[in-house]
């Protein structure tokens, strides 16, 4: 299957969406770093009632506070994008490739029809589903695209 039709025909409940890190918006700076520590999350999503106010990324941490004079005890709020693009389990990989893309994001919060929070899924979702699709062609693949091979490898 050519890699554009895997792209339209896979929906993203196939990429097993992750449950997220949910934070309450009152939650301090502090508070969210060490529960993403913790989780080993790159992200975290603020939520009220289990719908979503914003997310929290590691590019928000090092672009509103790193080197910046902030208080750790202020509420997580201050610092997350306000209401992110997200995408239902019954979209497709291609929407959430697109809506990747056109935004720059490297993680999409996946609601249900009335805006609850259902999971999320990384760029590392969407690269891990195409190497189970395609694996001979990512197996295949040197690691470094101008590398050719003389002899052969393996036992």
């Amino acid at each position: 299957m050519p890699v554009g039709a895997a792209l339209r025909k896979t929906k993203l409940r196939e990429l097993r969406p992750t449950e997220p890190l949910c934070l309450d918006r009152q939650t301090t700076l502090s508070g969210a770093i060490e529960a993403m520590h913790r989780q080993k999350a790159s992200c975290a999503l603020v939520c009220d009632n289990n719908r979503i106010a914003g997310i929290l990324t590691e590019r928000d941490i090092l672009n509103k506070v790193a080197g910046e004079t902030v208080s750790f005890d202020s509420p997580v709020e201050h610092f997350m994008t306000r209401d992110p693009r997200v995408l239902t389990a019954d979209d497709y990989l291609s929407d959430a490739v697109l809506l990747m893309e056109s935004g720059d994001y490297r993680h999409v919060p996946i609601v249900d029809s009335e805006g609850r929070v259902e999971g999320m899924i990384s760029i590392h979702n969407v690269i891990d589903l195409l190497a189970e699709i395609f694996p001979e062609e990512v197996l295949n693949l040197p690691p470094r695209t101008n590398q050719y091979m003389t002899t052969r490898e393996g036992g």
